[in-house]
């Protein structure tokens, strides 16, 4: 049992010289950008809920650890009116589901008319627990519905490419104006 640790020990040293890093650190920042994502997420729905303290945290900085890890590129996939999005370049799970699409929604540029709704939407295949991610929404007030019937995802995803049906995914929606309905 010994030599057979000790052979372990050995390989993991070279493999460490040869690329300078431990073998285990490639899958450590994608973790950590995900859980880093889902807790931006989560603190910006936060903020918006009725009797919680204002963030300094924008819609588009729940972007930040995905474009870090370079899970995202620097700049939007998409843009439309007010929102804009992002497809993950690698998998990117939120709740043990898959993320095909991050829109964000915020005042960028110049002021096109009414209705910026702050927030985030997620467009999820529903791969994961889904009791866990409706219990998510339930308790920040977010909303969880097929992607069909919001505005935001269906149009996102009819521009983006490849094309995905609206119908055969979820669409997480935390916005200001969701979450204080």
């Amino acid at each position: 049992m010994r030599a057979g640790r000790g052979l372990l020990c050995a390989v993991a040293a070279v493999v460490t010289g040869l690329w300078g890093r431990p073998a285990a650190a490639e899958p450590a920042p994608r973790v950590t950008a995900e859980g880093a994502f889902e807790a931006a997420v989560t603190h910006l729905a936060r903020s918006f809920g009725p009797g919680d303290a204002a963030s300094d945290l924008r819609p588009d900085d729940v972007l930040l650890p995905l474009r870090q890890a370079g899970l995202i590129g620097r700049s939007f996939d998409g843009t439309f009116d007010y929102y804009a999005w992002v497809r993950p370049r690698r998998p990117l799970a939120f709740l043990a589901h898959s993320v095909e699409l991050v829109i964000t929604e915020e005042k960028r540029g110049a002021f096109i008319g009414c209705c910026v709704d702050d927030g985030v939407t997620l467009v999820l295949r529903e791969d994961g627990d889904r009791a866990a991610l409706q219990q998510f929404a339930d308790d920040l007030h977010c909303r969880l519905d097929a992607a069909s019937t919001d505005s935001r995802a269906s149009e996102a995803l009819e521009r983006s490419r490849p094309k995905v049906d609206p119908a055969t995914r979820l669409a997480l929606q935390c916005h200001f104006g969701v979450i204080n309905q």
